[in-house]
Protein backbone atom coordinates (compact mmCIF):
# COMPACT_ATOMS: atom_id res chain seq x y z
CA UNK A 1 0.00 0.00 0.00
CA UNK A 2 1.23 3.66 -0.61
CA UNK A 3 1.91 5.89 2.07
CA UNK A 4 -0.99 8.81 1.68
CA UNK A 5 0.97 12.08 1.84
CA UNK A 6 0.30 15.68 2.88
CA UNK A 7 2.22 18.91 2.08
CA UNK A 8 1.87 22.35 4.05
CA UNK A 9 3.89 24.64 3.28
CA UNK A 10 3.18 28.38 2.28
CA UNK A 11 5.42 29.06 -0.54
CA UNK A 12 4.09 28.43 -3.63
CA UNK A 13 6.93 27.46 -5.21
CA UNK A 14 7.99 24.99 -2.43
CA UNK A 15 4.28 23.45 -2.86
CA UNK A 16 5.70 22.27 -6.59
CA UNK A 17 9.04 21.14 -5.55
CA UNK A 18 8.13 19.56 -2.83
CA UNK A 19 4.70 17.60 -4.59
CA UNK A 20 7.22 16.80 -7.60
CA UNK A 21 9.27 15.29 -5.06
CA UNK A 22 6.13 13.13 -3.56
CA UNK A 23 5.13 12.04 -7.05
CA UNK A 24 8.65 10.80 -8.48
CA UNK A 25 8.13 8.27 -5.32
CA UNK A 26 6.32 5.32 -6.15
CA UNK A 27 5.79 4.74 -2.30
CA UNK A 28 3.87 8.28 -1.83
CA UNK A 29 0.27 9.17 -2.84
CA UNK A 30 -0.25 13.01 -2.95
CA UNK A 31 -3.56 13.43 -1.04
CA UNK A 32 -3.13 17.58 -0.70
CA UNK A 33 -0.83 20.39 -0.91
CA UNK A 34 -1.83 23.17 1.53
CA UNK A 35 -0.82 26.65 2.17
CA UNK A 36 -1.61 26.97 5.57
CA UNK A 37 -2.60 24.47 9.16
CA UNK A 38 -6.00 25.71 8.41
CA UNK A 39 -5.76 23.94 5.75
CA UNK A 40 -4.06 21.32 6.66
CA UNK A 41 -6.57 20.34 9.86
CA UNK A 42 -9.59 20.52 7.16
CA UNK A 43 -7.59 18.16 4.50
CA UNK A 44 -6.87 15.83 7.65
CA UNK A 45 -10.43 15.43 9.02
CA UNK A 46 -11.58 14.10 5.17
CA UNK A 47 -8.18 12.16 4.24
CA UNK A 48 -5.99 9.40 5.63
CA UNK A 49 -3.06 11.06 6.21
CA UNK A 50 0.77 8.43 7.02
CA UNK A 51 2.66 11.39 6.39
CA UNK A 52 3.02 14.66 6.98
CA UNK A 53 5.43 16.97 5.57
CA UNK A 54 5.85 20.30 6.58
CA UNK A 55 6.94 23.86 6.53
CA UNK A 56 7.55 25.40 10.25
CA UNK A 57 7.39 29.17 9.86
CA UNK A 58 4.25 29.69 8.43
CA UNK A 59 1.32 32.57 8.89
CA UNK A 60 -1.48 31.38 11.57
CA UNK A 61 0.19 29.19 12.97
CA UNK A 62 3.39 27.38 13.18
CA UNK A 63 4.06 23.91 11.71
CA UNK A 64 5.85 22.65 14.93
CA UNK A 65 2.57 23.99 16.83
CA UNK A 66 0.34 22.62 14.29
CA UNK A 67 1.88 18.85 15.26
CA UNK A 68 1.90 19.52 18.72
CA UNK A 69 -1.92 20.19 18.73
CA UNK A 70 -2.79 17.05 16.94
CA UNK A 71 -3.48 14.18 19.41
CA UNK A 72 -2.78 11.49 17.18
CA UNK A 73 0.02 12.40 14.33
CA UNK A 74 0.88 11.03 11.31
CA UNK A 75 4.98 10.29 10.88
CA UNK A 76 6.22 14.12 10.30
CA UNK A 77 9.24 15.18 7.84
CA UNK A 78 9.80 19.00 9.10
CA UNK A 79 11.06 21.11 6.28
CA UNK A 80 12.57 24.58 6.60
CA UNK A 81 15.42 27.02 6.11
CA UNK A 82 15.97 27.58 9.07
CA UNK A 83 18.66 24.85 11.35
CA UNK A 84 17.82 26.48 14.78
CA UNK A 85 14.33 24.78 14.55
CA UNK A 86 16.10 21.42 14.83
CA UNK A 87 15.69 21.15 18.47
CA UNK A 88 12.47 21.82 19.08
CA UNK A 89 10.93 19.88 16.31
CA UNK A 90 12.45 16.72 18.22
CA UNK A 91 9.68 17.35 21.48
CA UNK A 92 7.55 15.81 19.04
CA UNK A 93 9.71 13.09 17.27
CA UNK A 94 9.23 13.52 13.78
CA UNK A 95 11.16 11.02 11.38
CA UNK A 96 13.32 13.63 10.09
CA UNK A 97 14.10 17.45 9.81
CA UNK A 98 15.13 18.70 5.99
CA UNK A 99 17.03 22.19 5.31
CA UNK A 100 15.67 23.69 2.50
CA UNK A 101 16.52 23.81 -0.19
CA UNK A 102 16.32 20.06 -0.67
CA UNK A 103 18.10 17.73 -2.17
CA UNK A 104 16.59 14.74 -3.81
CA UNK A 105 18.94 11.74 -2.30
CA UNK A 106 17.97 13.50 1.03
CA UNK A 107 14.77 13.21 0.96
CA UNK A 108 14.84 9.72 -0.40
CA UNK A 109 16.81 8.64 2.51
CA UNK A 110 13.80 10.31 4.53
CA UNK A 111 11.27 8.64 3.00
CA UNK A 112 13.44 5.16 3.75
CA UNK A 113 12.43 6.27 6.95
CA UNK A 114 9.02 6.59 6.81
CA UNK A 115 8.71 3.04 5.20
CA UNK A 116 10.94 1.59 8.14
CA UNK A 117 8.71 3.55 10.81
CA UNK A 118 5.44 2.56 9.18
CA UNK A 119 6.54 -1.39 8.21
CA UNK A 120 7.25 -2.07 11.59
CA UNK A 121 4.42 -4.53 13.42
CA UNK A 122 2.15 -2.98 15.76
CA UNK A 123 3.64 -5.15 18.49
CA UNK A 124 7.02 -4.72 18.22
CA UNK A 125 6.21 -0.82 17.34
CA UNK A 126 4.90 0.35 20.73
CA UNK A 127 6.88 2.64 22.25
CA UNK A 128 6.28 3.77 26.02
CA UNK A 129 4.94 7.16 25.35
CA UNK A 130 7.06 10.01 26.52
CA UNK A 131 7.92 13.80 26.27
CA UNK A 132 10.74 15.88 26.75
CA UNK A 133 11.95 19.20 28.96
CA UNK A 134 14.92 21.33 28.55
CA UNK A 135 17.64 20.81 31.87
CA UNK A 136 19.76 24.01 31.46
CA UNK A 137 21.94 23.39 28.30
CA UNK A 138 19.76 19.62 27.58
CA UNK A 139 16.49 18.13 26.59
CA UNK A 140 15.45 15.08 29.02
CA UNK A 141 13.02 12.23 28.03
CA UNK A 142 10.42 11.42 30.79
CA UNK A 143 8.43 8.32 30.55
CA UNK A 144 5.27 8.93 31.12
CA UNK A 145 5.24 5.49 33.36
CA UNK A 146 7.77 7.44 35.32
CA UNK A 147 5.78 9.77 36.37
CA UNK A 148 4.15 10.10 39.81
CA UNK A 149 2.80 13.89 39.71
CA UNK A 150 3.11 17.40 38.64
CA UNK A 151 2.62 20.76 40.80
CA UNK A 152 2.26 24.25 39.56
CA UNK A 153 5.00 26.63 41.42
CA UNK A 154 4.29 30.02 39.67
CA UNK A 155 6.09 30.19 36.63
CA UNK A 156 7.68 26.69 36.86
CA UNK A 157 6.06 23.54 37.16
CA UNK A 158 7.77 20.69 39.25
CA UNK A 159 7.29 17.29 37.60
CA UNK A 160 7.93 14.57 40.38
CA UNK A 161 9.30 11.40 38.90
CA UNK A 162 10.28 8.00 40.55
CA UNK A 163 13.87 8.72 39.65
CA UNK A 164 14.41 12.81 40.25
CA UNK A 165 12.29 15.74 40.06
CA UNK A 166 12.14 18.30 37.27
CA UNK A 167 11.47 21.87 37.33
CA UNK A 168 10.66 23.29 33.60
CA UNK A 169 9.26 26.53 33.17
CA UNK A 170 5.72 25.53 31.59
CA UNK A 171 2.36 25.96 33.13
CA UNK A 172 0.63 22.95 34.35
CA UNK A 173 -2.27 24.04 31.98
CA UNK A 174 -0.22 24.05 29.21
CA UNK A 175 1.35 20.85 29.69
CA UNK A 176 -1.69 19.32 30.17
CA UNK A 177 -2.83 20.40 26.50
CA UNK A 178 0.53 19.39 25.36
CA UNK A 179 0.29 15.66 26.60
CA UNK A 180 -1.13 13.16 24.32
CA UNK A 181 -3.85 10.57 25.28
CA UNK A 182 -5.43 10.39 28.42
CA UNK A 183 -2.54 8.91 30.71
CA UNK A 184 -2.93 12.27 32.95
CA UNK A 185 -5.66 13.45 35.36
CA UNK A 186 -6.21 16.98 36.46
CA UNK A 187 -7.01 16.63 40.05
CA UNK A 188 -6.61 20.08 41.10
CA UNK A 189 -5.79 23.58 39.77
CA UNK A 190 -2.31 23.00 40.83
CA UNK A 191 -1.82 18.79 40.36
CA UNK A 192 -1.73 16.94 37.23
CA UNK A 193 -1.57 12.85 38.38
CA UNK A 194 -0.24 9.55 36.33
CA UNK A 195 -3.24 7.66 36.30
CA UNK A 196 -0.98 4.38 36.27
CA UNK A 197 0.56 6.17 40.11
CA UNK A 198 -2.91 6.43 41.65
CA UNK A 199 -3.53 3.59 44.53
CA UNK A 200 -6.63 4.48 45.66
CA UNK A 201 -8.95 7.49 46.22
CA UNK A 202 -10.17 9.21 49.41
CA UNK A 203 -13.33 11.77 49.71
CA UNK A 204 -10.33 14.50 49.49
CA UNK A 205 -7.01 13.08 48.53
CA UNK A 206 -5.70 11.07 45.45
CA UNK A 207 -3.20 8.43 47.11
CA UNK A 208 -0.26 7.69 45.32
CA UNK A 209 1.71 4.05 44.82
CA UNK A 210 4.90 6.05 46.04
CA UNK A 211 2.23 6.82 49.22
CA UNK A 212 2.11 10.24 48.55
CA UNK A 213 -1.11 12.75 49.21
CA UNK A 214 -2.94 14.92 46.40
CA UNK A 215 -5.41 16.75 47.40
CA UNK A 216 -8.88 16.58 45.08
CA UNK A 217 -9.90 20.02 44.21
CA UNK A 218 -13.83 20.56 44.53
CA UNK A 219 -14.08 21.58 40.81
CA UNK A 220 -12.45 18.12 39.82
CA UNK A 221 -14.69 15.91 41.31
CA UNK A 222 -16.80 15.01 38.81
CA UNK A 223 -14.47 14.59 36.31
CA UNK A 224 -12.33 12.02 39.07
CA UNK A 225 -15.47 9.95 38.90
CA UNK A 226 -16.32 10.39 34.95
CA UNK A 227 -12.68 9.24 33.84
CA UNK A 228 -11.29 7.25 36.22
CA UNK A 229 -13.56 5.64 37.70
CA UNK A 230 -16.92 5.27 36.18
CA UNK A 231 -16.56 1.90 33.74
CA UNK A 232 -13.87 0.17 35.85
CA UNK A 233 -15.67 0.16 39.47
CA UNK A 234 -16.58 -3.84 39.91
CA UNK A 235 -20.17 -3.30 41.66
CA UNK A 236 -21.12 -5.57 44.77
CA UNK A 237 -24.02 -8.43 43.42
CA UNK A 238 -27.61 -7.38 45.26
Amino acid sequence: MKINTLIIDDDINWQKILGKFVQMNPLLELVGVCGSVMEGYAKMAEKEVDLLICDIEMPEMSGLAFVKSIRYAPCVIFVTAHRDYALDCYDVSPVDFLLKPLDLDRFLQSIEKVRQRLAVLPETAMVSPYFFVRENLNYEQIAYEDVLYMKAQDNFLQIVTKQKNYLPIISITKMEEQLKGDAFLRVHRSYLVYRGAIKSITKNDIVLSSGEFIPIGDQYRMQINRKHIEGHLIRRSS
